[in-house]
């Protein structure tokens, strides 16, 4: 606890560089305090800049939130629409199925369920 309180002496003290360095070193805090002190105290031109680059980093983070969130949205679209395709050809396939244990001819088959002749010969090999 008193290295702590010697750091933040040595931060508002200002006059030994060295003694404040090592205390930003090994204190998060006082170095954030120190980039505030600066913000705040800094010339215009430093305080644009910093406003700037804290703008900046706000900004490509909700950029990369929204890409994000825009990404898993266009996935799931994605995944949804698979899903239908493979339901609608599982249909296709089972309704082939059916009318070859009946007898249909593939020409028929091929015209009801929009299978090519290739697919309804497969399913004829599997039963």
């Amino acid at each position: 606890m008193g290295e702590k309180i010697n750091q933040w002496l040595a931060f508002i003290d200002d006059k030994d560089r060295g003694r404040i360095e090592m205390a930003e070193a090994r204190n998060k805090v006082l170095r954030k305090a120190r980039q505030e002190m600066e913000y705040l105290t800094g010339d215009e031109e430093t305080k644009r800049l910093e406003y700037l680059k804290e703008k900046w980093e706000m900004d490509y983070n909700s950029d990369i939130n929204w890409a994000r969130k825009e990404g898993m949205a266009e996935g799931e679209e994605k995944g949804e629409k698979r899903g239908k395709k493979a339901g609608i050809k599982e249909a296709q396939l089972d309704i082939a199925r059916e009318m070859l244990k009946n007898d249909v001819e593939i020409e028929m088959i091929m015209k009801y369920t929009n299978l090519s002749q290739e697919e309804i010969e497969n399913l004829q090999k599997e039963t």
